[in-house]
């Protein structure tokens, strides 16, 4: 089924060479379906006619790991060896480790951890006993020591190593101490309870007292400043713990505590500007009434592009632009220079009457970008993509075709194994020069791989390459289902194209599924809506069912904003009550105010881009186009303010 539809996605010209290359693999690559699921031994017939087969490999891989346990060492490290410009030698790798370990095999345990470059936690874990069993006890006892005293649980494999460690002269009531401080900075309350049972002297108790007090009632600090002074111990990483929460109380007084005390107890740089930054940021984002005192003394050299970005956003609300224009010429060079502060310092000069808005304008028109359109538009220039496609023989493209990572992926495409295939990709490009990358990424797209194209033109910094950051691959169901749901087609691929990169099998940590990544609960109340069949979840990675269902979700937000596709796109990816209300809070802003103070990141980055890929689709496709309608276009400040 996927290999229909994979050569669906592929263009016409394209579809009879893949064809001809992969129908000799057909009846091998059923062969291999079949005996990956049924995971029996292999007969030597079978192991002859695989021998041929690019994936025989992951059989092979299966075969052995489904017997790790009474693999010999020999074998195992002679797969390891055989396939080490694979991913399989690394699983392989962990599963022996894993494995060896839990046995306490130490030999092979450590023929294994010495080829192993980031072992995770559990793999620590087995190490540290590892140390201790082979009487390694002074490095046994640092890695538990590191392993120990930190603020979250740890896996089981480290019990054995801490019950001997805890008991041992080499463990410390101030390893206690801080495990205490650190269950306490991550909010987890219950593993302090625990590890402050190992403090019994009177010194470190008090200390630990004094942290639980200061999570437990953070605000009598704002009272007493005399709890901590710079000779407390850990001082600061206390100062950290009670702003940290008090914040979750009192933001306001959290922020006066910090700027209060973050000097006289001596906070380290870095720390310095993390929670001057965190606590700005949150700050702003409530949209306060009054706080440019506030979070002018918490970054008073504007030194925090992040923090100072926002205090540029709350004058924008206010249209206080000569304070706006004022704060953006104390942005560092770099940020100053974005195109995001080029166009607000151009809008803020027009409406103070100085002069240099039609010169940053013209230069920032030449950006492809959702500043730079905008700007275009404020001239009626045309907007630019400044692409540069690749120039790259066909020969080229072959012959990274047929290296042996690429077979293997091709393969791997068909059978629809996504995660086999992207752990394949990642593995051959660690070796590439970007120039190889960029050609690999084309070929990702010849075989209707999307966004693992998208993903190659990022890892080469092939940013001017249209076609294959922005591919459509289905055009003709965009088509279709747009229309019928009178939305213009473009914005739905923008949609698609920021939601998945076009990657059927898309699923978001939260769950949404397919290239419009749809939430289960908002594709069944959208199917029952409008009548769309919906028997099963797993429909909606079919292309057609997610578009179509995509698009009628899409056709509500639209309707429910008036048509803004700005709303509507910030409704799409945030959803549609809470747009409701930053709009009952600021609707009456400009909207390219409103949407560069949209409280959440990710939904402002969201709705920039795809308002700016709905440029780029229309223009790839030659068709006129405009960022913003005529009806958005005069609810910017610039226009909103000419015309008052």
């Amino acid at each position: 089924m996927f290999r229909l539809k994979l050569l669906l996605l592929l263009p016409p010209l394209l579809q009879a060479g893949v064809s001809s290359a992969h129908d000799q693999h057909d009846e091998l690559r059923e062969q291999f379906r079949s005996a990956f699921l049924q995971a029996t031994p292999l007969s030597h017939e079978q192991k002859t006619a695989f021998s041929a087969y690019p994936l025989y490999p992951y059989l092979e891989y299966q075969q052995i790991n489904s017997r790790i346990d009474s693999a010999s060492a020999e074998q195992l490290q002679a797969f390891i060896d055989a396939n080490a410009d694979t991913p399989l030698a690394g699983r392989l790798l962990f599963a022996w480790a894993r494995s060896s370990g839990e046995k306490k095999d130490w030999p092979a345990f450590n023929q294994a951890w010495q080829q192993i470059q980031r072992p995770d936690t559990r793999l620590q874990c087995l190490h540290a006993n590892y140390l201790l069993d082979t009487q390694q006890q002074q490095d046994a006892w640092e890695a538990a020591r590191t392993l120990w005293t930190v603020g979250h649980s740890q896996p089981d494999e480290c019990d054995p190593v801490f019950s001997q460690w805890l008991k041992s002269s080499h463990f410390s009531q101030q390893d206690a101490l801080n495990r205490h401080l650190a269950a306490l900075m991550r909010g987890r309350p219950g593993l302090a309870t625990y590890a402050a049972r190992f403090i019994t002297q009177s010194e470190l108790q008090q200390q630990a007292k004094l942290a639980r007090s200061l999570y437990d009632n953070p605000e009598q600090l704002t009272q007493q400043p005399q709890l901590l002074i710079p000779e407390t111990p850990h001082a600061d990483q206390l100062l950290v713990l009670a702003v940290n929460r008090l914040a979750r109380q009192d933001l306001e007084q959290a922020i006066r505590l910090w700027v209060r005390e973050r000097e006289r107890l001596q906070v380290p740089a870095e720390q310095y500007d993390s929670v001057s930054r965190r606590l700005g940021v949150l700050m702003a984002k409530r949209f306060p009434a009054e706080t440019d005192p506030l979070l002018a003394s918490l970054d008073p050299e504007h030194k925090l592009a992040d923090l100072s970005g926002w205090r540029v956003r709350l004058a924008l609300v206010r249209q206080d632009w000569a304070e706006a224009l004022s704060l953006i010429e104390k942005l560092d060079e770099t940020e100053r220079h974005t195109d995001r502060w080029r166009y607000w310092q151009a809008i803020a000069l027009e409406q103070l009457g100085k002069p240099g808005r039609e010169t940053l304008l013209r230069d920032l028109a030449t950006e492809r970008s959702f500043y730079g359109f905008m700007a275009a538009q404020m001239l009626d220039t045309p907007y630019q993509l400044n692409d540069t496609p690749l120039v790259q023989s066909t020969d080229a493209k072959q012959q990274l075709a047929q290296l042996p990572a690429f077979v293997r992926i091709r393969e791997l495409l068909a059978l629809e194994r996504y995660y086999d295939a992207r752990s394949e990709w990642n593995l051959a490009i660690s070796h590439m020069k970007p120039e190889q990358i960029h050609a690999a990424a084309h070929l990702a797209r010849e075989w209707g791989w999307y966004d693992q194209g998208i993903r190659g033109a990022i890892s080469s910094q092939r940013w001017n390459d249209m076609q294959l950051r922005f591919p459509n691959p289905l055009p003709e169901l965009f088509e279709q289902h747009a229309q019928n749901r009178a939305i213009d087609p473009a914005w739905a691929v923008a949609i698609a194209r920021q939601e998945s990169a076009f990657w059927m099998q898309a699923r978001s940590h939260a769950g949404a599924l397919g290239l419009m990544q749809l939430m289960p609960a908002t594709a069944r109340a959208t199917a029952k809506r409008h009548a769309i069949p919906l028997p099963r979840l797993s429909l909606l990675s079919e292309p057609d069912t997610n578009i179509r269902l995509g698009t009628a979700y899409l056709s509500e937000m639209a309707e429910r904003f008036n048509g803004n596709l700005a709303y509507a796109s910030a409704a799409y990816n945030a959803g549609p009550y809470r747009v409701s209300q930053w709009l009952d809070a600021r609707g009456d802003l400009p909207l390219d105010i409103w949407i560069e103070t949209i409280p959440f990141d990710e939904t402002r980055n969201y709705v920039q881009n795809v308002l700016a890929f709905r440029v780029i689709y229309e223009r790839l496709a030659e068709r006129p186009v405009t960022l913003f309608s005529p009806q958005e276009f005069n609810m910017l400040a610039l226009y909103q303010q000419n015309d008052g």
